[in-house]
């Protein structure tokens, strides 16, 4: 699967190109001391972890630089913070995002075409979704940071009991499912992110999902899909988080047979007195998961800022830094060779849930949210109309009316004319 590129944006590409990038293959780096703010949403053990790796940057850097770390909040507060000071030209010299928030102002994006070409960077090291997601704009426009990806958390000793096996594919989790809700009346599914989960599901049947243009599953394959994942919550095989809040919760009280949700959730998971697994996503025709997880961009307009933010930006993306970085808050490796250290291999061995090796082994299956002007507002419509149709137990064919009708009047057009016209798929 190709991420789409965003023609338009390469227009840009004249206005940041005047910005002074220097070429780290022709020249040498000559770096005064100076100041670099970075900011960011990390919390908890996350924050503390960046924090540590961040003083480490500031005592052993040999030029001077020092990053100052600036806590903006939850991912929304940094997005609305991002977007008005890109208005205001106040950006900060660094930033995590996400490629679908800085769709409104790419120009100001520095482009880092020149610094990944740093021969101490290794640019093709990293996974390749990763850098598919980096250069979607025609340009590369970030690195990655902390990235994860969805995995099915399941609960290993009820399903030992019952007699299940992890499910790999669509029927097979539709029959655990019922196999389970008949020998102990609970769900076997839950899904911390509802359009995540139909993004996947649609790309797992071969269908696409939506671009600029609107909706892109009115179709047959689309039917099928949303029928899937209504036949799944319809029968009772699956249930909404509720008043749980998140679904590591309500699996830590065995109240759920599993759940897809974030790789990182699992240090948010207590097995008491039961085992806890981990699996990578069921598919379908196809094998994809979402890749998740933001990206730093540099908004700095200094050139001497521009070198020292690189810097920074190498070192947190080292080999040595995403292996601690992903130890200690469940993120995952940016870098393939990461994977190959004697260190992180015995990590992965040690970890008896299966947590990272079923993450890292969907990794050739990855994919990245589509990125145009309003995607972001994309989510947040997919799943307020999959949670309603969901709690009024509609049937498939007007929850996909419904998704296709409102993802176009989000995104102001009439929609795509459908290869092949939906029809009744039985349950």
């Amino acid at each position: 699967m190709k991420l789409r590129k965003v023609s338009a944006v390469l227009m840009s590409m004249s206005m940041v190109g005047a910005m002074a990038v220097p070429t780290f293959a022709d020249e040498a780096k000559t770096i005064e001391p100076c100041e670099i703010t970075f900011w960011h949403a990390m919390n908890g053990k996350q924050e503390e972890s960046l924090t540590a790796l961040t003083d480490k940057f500031n005592e052993e850097n040999e030029y001077g630089i020092t990053v100052t770390l600036v806590n903006q909040g939850n991912y929304s507060d940094l997005s609305t913070k991002l977007t008005a000071n890109a208005a205001a030209d106040t950006l900060p010299d660094l930033s995590q995002g996400y490629n679908n928030w800085v769709t409104a102002y790419t120009d100001k994006i520095v482009p880092l075409d020149d610094f990944v070409t740093d021969e101490d960077f290794d640019y093709d090291d990293l996974i390749d979704s990763y850098k598919d997601e980096c250069e979607v704009y025609g340009f590369v426009a970030c690195v990655p940071f902390n990235k994860s990806t969805y995995v099915y958390f399941y609960n290993k000793t009820l399903f030992d009991e019952v007699g299940i096996d992890v499910p790999t594919t669509w029927d097979e989790l539709t029959e655990a499912g019922k196999k389970l809700k008949e020998a102990k009346d609970i769900e076997i599914l839950g899904v911390d992110d509802l359009s995540g989960f139909l993004e996947a599901s649609l790309h797992q049947n071969d269908c696409e999902y939506v671009s600029e243009d609107g909706a892109l599953f009115d179709n047959e394959a689309g039917l099928e899909t949303v029928s899937y994942i209504m036949n799944l919550y319809n029968s009772g095989y699956a249930r909404l988080v509720g008043e749980d809040s998140y679904f590591s919760n309500v699996i830590s009280n065995q109240m759920i047979g599993g759940y897809i949700g974030s790789c990182t959730g699992v240090s948010y998971i207590t097995a008491d007195g039961w085992e806890l697994g981990v699996a990578p996503v069921p598919g379908n025709k196809e094998k994809a998961v979402n890749q998740a997880g933001t990206n730093i961009y540099m908004f700095s307009t200094d050139e001497n800022k521009q070198n020292a933010a690189w810097e920074y930006m190498k070192y947190l993306t080292s080999v040595d830094s995403t292996i601690q970085w992903s130890e200690e808050t469940g993120y995952l490796p940016v870098r393939k060779s990461a994977y190959e250290t004697d260190e992180f291999k015995k990590f992965m061995d040690e970890d008896k849930t299966n947590n990272y090796k079923s993450a890292y082994e969907q990794s050739p299956y990855f994919f990245a949210q589509p990125v145009f002007d309003g995607s972001y507002d994309v989510m947040n419509t997919v799943s307020t109309v999959l949670e309603d149709s969901i709690l009024d137990e509609l049937e498939p064919e007007e929850v996909l009316e419904n998704l296709v009708t409102e993802l176009n009047d989000k995104l102001g057009v009439d929609g795509v004319a459908a290869e092949e016209e939906p029809s009744s798929v039985a349950e």
